[in-house]
């Protein structure tokens, strides 16, 4: 049996992008800022953003971004291409998103998730993230970038 996640390869976002990464985040929860077409530009150009492209088998896949704060609390953001949905490509692209946090030096990841989107509030909830409240129709989920919210080891003497 294959994996089908296998194939899944990740890279840094490119403008050219853009193009098929527009459409999903016009899903719920996901929008685009109004008459804003410098999104691309502003995942290039600023440097507190991971932006990662996902691809399986060739086709796109899905798009992940890390907005990173100086405080260590980086909020994520996930779309996995509505035809490549439901196949662990959500899992593996949080894997890899995951490191580059932990590589960046992030302590926290935050996602803020459509109180209407129970597919995305059961994934992130499986993924170790808890609910801190909510604003406006949106649930803030928190977790740890090293434990997997578990708290983290005391290693003091």
């Amino acid at each position: 049996m294959t994996n089908p996640t296998a194939s899944l390869q990740l890279r840094p976002f490119e403008l050219a992008d853009a193009e098929f990464v527009a459409p999903w985040l016009s899903g719920p929860g996901l929008q685009l800022p109004r008459g804003s077409s410098a999104w691309p530009e502003r995942l290039l150009r600023d440097r507190r953003i991971v932006a990662l492209v996902a691809h399986a088998g060739g086709q796109p896949a899905g798009l992940v971004r890390l907005d990173c704060a100086p405080d260590g609390v980086a909020e994520i953001t996930m779309v996995v291409a509505p035809e490549q949905r439901r196949g662990g490509h959500g899992r593996k692209m949080f894997q890899e998103a995951l490191a580059r946090a932990r590589e960046v030096g992030m302590r926290r990841l935050v996602a803020y998730i459509d109180i209407q989107n129970e597919p995305a509030l059961g994934f992130f909830a499986e993924l170790g993230f808890e609910s801190k409240g909510i604003s406006d129709s949106r649930i803030r989920m928190e977790r740890m970038v090293h434990a997997g919210g578990r708290s983290p080891l005391d290693v003091s003497v």
